[in-house]
């Protein structure tokens, strides 16, 4: 097991990240130059620097926390009302901060159908989003969800930081391999009989279709090496099945996911990672103010290099696209595509 960091590694690192992204932006980067074919070189020196201090999410909670990374990013300006507002200096160098994390870990990625292809999201409360089930919204609970289950090439990881949370509003978590599901239902919600189309945070060019034209139904639980895994969004979700049984089993599966799931607090400073294939998450309702005072969280969406099933392949993603950027010393997941 490696030693603790102390006070001191931790506030040196920080440093060093914070100096490497203000170095980038200084010389014209923007985040999103990372997904360009001639993208700037991450600093291998900085990656190095920052592995230590870094684990991914855990292989039974699927959750991890990493604190003070970026402890030079204070002062931030109000939260935006919506993502895609014009940034600050700051706001920029903190992006690129975080994508130099990112780098770190995975290989970050973005869709090209979501906040306009940003590598780095603003998931902010937005008027008008209140009650839908995206990260916009505030007034209503965001119910349990994987990050883009609809798609075969949805992220492994997520990453979230916490600019602003002024009421302390956590991020809810569960763990498929926390539920105590009985094998017997876990075969069951093995079987292909779920539709899920995409969320509203997506150009609703799928809509007028019947919904199952060029995507059949996809398996709600699916096994990686050590264990079982889940690919689950009830509120974007249809049954292929009549099967009481199978009706039965995915009943089950939300009880038991809402019985064994944790609220994970995240402040101001704190990286949350949030393992996409054996955990669900979703969010307590909460009051926006609008005033630039609300709870603002940056989202990256990261590729580890483990596989999926290989009966995914055939699946059409209903024609959203990811644009890969790939990095030094990343491995892109199997059957994922090149970069755009």
């Amino acid at each position: 097991m490696a030693p603790p960091v102390t006070v001191s590694e931790r506030r040196e690192i920080a440093r060093l990240l914070f100096e490497s992204a203000r170095d980038l932006g200084r010389a014209g980067v923007v985040a999103d130059d990372f997904l360009k074919p001639m993208r700037p070189h991450v600093p291998e020196d900085v990656l190095a620097a920052l592995r230590p201090h870094l684990r991914q999410p855990d292989r039974r909670t699927g959750v991890s926390t990493i604190p003070g990374l970026l402890a030079e990013f204070d002062g931030m300006e109000p939260t935006p009302v919506r993502w895609g507002l014009p940034q600050t200096e700051r706001t920029r160098t903190l992006d690129l901060a975080l994508t130099v994390v990112a780098f770190a870990l995975g290989e970050p990625f973005a869709w090209a159908g979501q906040q306009e292809g940003r590598l780095v999201h603003d998931i902010v409360p937005t008027p008008g989003s209140e009650d839908k089930q995206v990260g916009a919204s505030s007034l209503t609970t965001l119910e349990w969800h994987t990050e883009d289950s609809f798609h075969p090439e949805r992220a492994q990881a997520l990453m979230l930081y916490c600019v602003r949370n002024p009421d302390g509003v956590g991020s809810r978590v569960s763990s498929i391999r926390d539920t105590g599901l009985s094998e017997e239902r876990l075969d069951i919600l093995r079987r292909p009989e779920v539709v899920i189309l995409p969320d509203d945070s997506y150009p609703a060019t799928w809509k007028g279709r019947d919904c199952g034209t060029g995507q059949g139904g996809v398996r709600t639980v699916w096994d990686a090496e050590d264990g079982p895994c889940v690919r689950y969004d009830p509120a974007y979700s249809r049954f292929l099945t009549d099967d009481p049984d199978f009706h039965e089993a995915y009943r089950a599966l939300g009880e038991a996911l809402e019985k064994s799931s944790v609220t994970v607090g995240i402040e101001p400073g704190d990286i949350l990672l949030i393992d996409n294939d054996l955990a669900v998450h979703g969010r307590a309702p909460f009051r926006p103010s609008y005033d630039g005072t609300d709870r603002w969280l940056k989202r990256l969406q990261l590729r580890l290099p483990r596989p999926r099933p290989a009966t995914e392949a055939a699946e059409t993603g209903y024609g959203q696209r990811p644009l890969n950027v790939g990095a030094p010393g990343t491995v892109a997941a199997p059957g994922t595509t090149g970069t755009v």
